[in-house]
């Protein structure tokens, strides 16, 4: 029987250091039958080359002349497979030779088995696993929740923890689901995911079959302004969450924390959805204003209004209560920006000591030099002073 062919997509954007090893731990796999669309996205630097000295005709090329960045280049690579089965590699990320022939063993032997992630090892630059001295972050990524549910669950409140480099799954999903959305640059692949839970449960291989690289150029410190997008992309995902969720999913995933335990309408639903919003950061209320424009549509609605009143004794002058606090922030930003304050003012207050000190010892300068001037000996010296001084004019 002729295995079944994978569909690899990846992308590349100037990885030249790192894309030639990707490419070989595609070229390793013990899994012979694959093609990979290999999308370069207008790179500077000589990954063309790379990618030309290529001649293995399972390697299909598309060279973009302007750059498009990751969703739209992946979309391009997507429409571009045929294969049973679809993987992704991104192009400094590399797979251990055995990682496509156990994912496609585990699809052909169990029909139920719709999306597959693996355990991975993160490794530095030179390739090094640093799993030990990355350990918080290697223990989030090879992280589990024991269901369905909870990984909805965990998405909404607290964010992604898997890798799309591990994945792999049927081509129907991606029909079904379709690609990433263009919104997205840096949860692109956590958005996606999301619809993905949506529609089936997620499978894993415990095994490390991704090598996963981890470089200080990915440090929020070296592009603060990914931080702030990264939790902006996040916000308008949780914004979405609900949108295509089903009404018997939502009520099995969430109602632990309904307000409301008895709900059960779609009006009710909604009316949870919105409270759930207000608390979608970690169960909290640290970014509340998802909820309260929900909540601002919901009075617009006189039926869910008289719910909100009647089952949640919620009403607009509650919402005005709340909406009395300021909203439109990231706290941890604000936080940051408070401690970066108070570093500044503590460098002004050391500024000011020193100056101070400089001002005390110029004051005792001068009058030591007043004192000195005032004193005996000065006076009694002053002629032999300015004879110096017509000797000095005529020198």
């Amino acid at each position: 029987m002729k295995q079944p062919l994978v569909s690899i997509v990846m992308v590349n954007r100037n990885k030249e250091k790192y894309l030639d090893e990707a490419i070989k731990s595609v070229l390793e796999q013990t899994y012979k039958n694959w093609e990979l669309i290999l999308v370069d996205d207008c790179s500077t630097d000589t990954s063309v080359n790379i990618i030309k000295k290529y001649e293995d005709v399972r390697i299909k090329p598309v060279f973009l002349e302007k750059n498009v960045h990751i969703c739209k280049a992946t979309n391009m690579g997507l429409d571009l497979a045929k294969g049973r089965y679809i993987a992704r590699l991104d192009s400094d990320d590399f797979w251990r030779k055995d990682k496509l022939e156990k994912q496609v063993n585990l699809f052909e032997n169990h029909a139920e088995v719709k999306v597959c992630f693996t355990k991975l090892d993160l490794v530095n630059k030179e390739s090094e696993i640093i799993n030990d001295s990355m350990k918080e972050l290697y223990d989030l990524y090879n992280s589990r929740q024991k269901s369905r549910i909870d990984w909805i669950r965990f998405f909404f409140f607290v964010g992604n923890s898997l890798i799309q480099s591990s994945m792999m799954y049927r081509k129907e999903l991606l029909d079904e689901v379709g690609g990433f959305k263009l919104a997205y640059m840096q949860c692109h692949d956590f958005e996606f995911f999301v619809r993905l839970i949506m529609k089936c449960e997620f499978t894993f291989i415990e095994e490390p079959l991704l090598a996963y690289r981890r470089t200080q150029t990915q440090n929020s410190m070296v592009h603060p302004e990914n931080d702030s997008r990264y939790f902006n992309e996040y916000m308008n995902i949780r914004r979405h969450f609900f949108d295509d969720m089903p009404d018997a999913l939502f009520g099995e995933a969430f109602r632990d924390y309904f307000l409301n335990a008895d709900a059960v309408s779609h009006e009710e639903f909604l009316c949870e959805q919105a409270f759930l919003l207000r608390k979608c950061v970690g169960w909290t209320e640290k970014n509340p204003i998802l909820g309260m424009m929900r909540l601002a549509d919901l009075f617009e609605n006189k039926e869910i209004e008289k719910i909100l009143s009647e089952k949640y004794s919620y009403t607009p002058k509650d919402f005005y209560a709340q909406n009395s606090v300021f909203q439109y922030y990231e706290e941890e930003k604000i936080q940051k920006l408070e401690k970066e304050l108070q570093e500044a003012k503590t460098i002004i207050s050391n500024q000011e000591d020193h100056i101070r000190v400089l001002l005390d010892v110029k004051d005792n300068q001068q009058k030591y030099i007043e004192n000195m001037q005032n004193s005996a000996s000065w006076k009694m010296t002053k002629p032999l002073r300015t004879v110096k001084e017509k000797i000095e004019k005529k020198g």
